[in-house]
């Protein structure tokens, strides 16, 4: 059996390993207590597998929850998943971290890795909407496609454009010519900006950037190869996007890359690089570039979880190419944001050391670098935008076959199923018995 692990649903084993430690061990979980950031404040904890979030026209702060999957059988074998409505959006009060649901029953779906479902969040002329990842029929959702929604005032949602379909009809190069066969039915859109009255979003499955406007039309503005798993989107006013990349099992820190790509060309350079499991970008106070990662992945990739926890970081993205941290200590963080010189970090997007969390630190531009040394990035490389695809129906997509596994569609080695040992902080977990037999 071959599951295939996606990183841009931030679906760490660990997580799948330590929430389901009753049934596996006979007893509650073990589970280490997390030291924390080296800088900031928790705002707001208890959150649902949080994922994207952006600062609302009202200064409260909002953002898209994945939820806990249901009880909706979908697919079999390997593609076996469960879905349930339980993704919600979020408003966050950043003075007192006071959270109020905003919509909720939102599709949500669980599978071995973890759990995926509402991704990001964005305002356009004031009106809030959000993506939904895995959605549609392939994942128990016939009437709620992958794609944007606007988020009505009465909680309801309505659909803006329609991703799922568009990249079932027009798979990108990669899916086409069956270099990439880790495919995700209707894609994994991971994270949107809003930019002259549309929306761009980034898709992790399908590695491109596409346009969608609030008529529904969906367009495809850039696509990258080698399935480098695209995750945050930035950009300045004027300016070109940049674009973080997660990389493939089992996540080397040359995969972990920053590429800017240019407006409206759809051209993209590698600027940055070196460090593993980029999950967002975003500028900050002076015009700063910075960069987050979800965790350094593990020395021993045969061991996992193939992170080590307590190691995401918030990084300044240097000019020659490099990162430099300022705070760590996170664990599966996936989303930055600033206000003014305050960030607000994602911790525990994958909940696999206790419920998510929003970190709030004051006085950005006032951290000293830590001491720890900038890995050297590789030399830049520039790669021309992808002409659009032919339309094509593809054949033979199940369901979840999803992730950041190898592009030829390995994934994650035999250790995945034959029994596991997980270190985390002293607390060592073996697996036996029944996952061994799920071999």
């Amino acid at each position: 059996m071959k599951r295939i692990c996606t990183g841009l649903t931030m679906l760490a084993l660990a997580a799948a390993l330590v929430l389901s430690g009753s049934a596996l061990f006979g007893g509650p979980p073990a589970r280490a207590q997390a030291p924390g950031p080296t800088s900031g404040t928790l705002l707001v904890g208890n959150l649902t597998n949080p994922r994207g979030m952006k600062v609302g026209p009202d200064g409260m702060i909002y953002v898209a929850e994945a939820g806990t999957a249901g009880d909706i059988a979908v697919g079999t074998g390997d593609n076996a998943s469960k879905s349930g409505f339980t993704g919600r959006i979020s408003k966050i009060d950043p003075a007192t971290g006071a959270r109020t649901t905003v919509a909720d029953k939102l599709p949500s779906n669980g599978f071995a890795e973890g759990t995926v479902g509402p991704a990001d969040v964005a305002f356009l002329n004031g009106q809030l909407y959000y993506i939904q990842t895995h959605g549609g029929v392939a994942y128990g959702f016939p009437n709620n496609p992958t794609g944007v929604y606007k988020v009505n005032s009465n909680g309801t949602v309505t659909l803006v454009g329609d991703i799922g379909a568009f990249n079932i009809a027009n798979p990108v190069a990669s899916i086409r010519n069956g270099t990439q066969r880790d495919i995700e039915p209707g894609g994994n859109p991971y994270a949107m900006t809003v930019r002259d009255g549309a929306f761009y979003v980034v898709d992790g499955n399908q590695n491109q950037i596409e346009k969608v406007t609030t008529a529904g039309t969906v367009t495809r503005f850039a696509e990258f190869d080698g399935h480098p798993v695209t995750t945050g989107i930035t950009y300045k006013t004027g300016g070109p996007f940049f674009v973080g990349t997660f990389g493939q099992f089992p996540f080397l820190p040359s995969a972990g890359t920053v590429r800017q790509v240019g407006y409206p060309t759809g051209s993209s350079t590698q600027v940055a690089g070196g460090v593993s499991s980029i999950t967002d970008v975003e500028f900050g106070p002076g015009g700063q570039l910075y960069a987050l990662n979800f965790a350094d992945n593990a020395t021993n990739a045969s061991a996992p979880p193939p992170w080590i926890p307590f190691t995401g970081k918030l990084m300044k993205v240097n000019a020659n190419g490099t990162f430099t941290p300022l705070i760590t200590g996170f664990t599966a963080a996936s989303s930055v944001i600033f206000d003014g010189d305050t960030a607000y970090i994602v911790n525990n997007s994958v909940s696999f050391l206790g419920p998510g969390e929003i970190w709030k630190v004051t006085g950005v531009s006032s951290l000293q670098p830590l001491a720890v040394s900038p890995t050297p990035a590789p030399v830049p490389s520039t790669t021309p935008s992808a002409p659009a695809p032919t339309p094509r129906a593809p054949s033979g997509v199940v369901a979840p076959n999803t992730g950041s596994g190898p592009a030829g569609g390995d994934g994650f080695q035999s250790w995945y199923l034959a029994g596991i040992v997980i270190g985390i902080a002293g607390a060592v977990l073996v697996v036996s018995g029944r996952m061994a037999a799920r071999r």
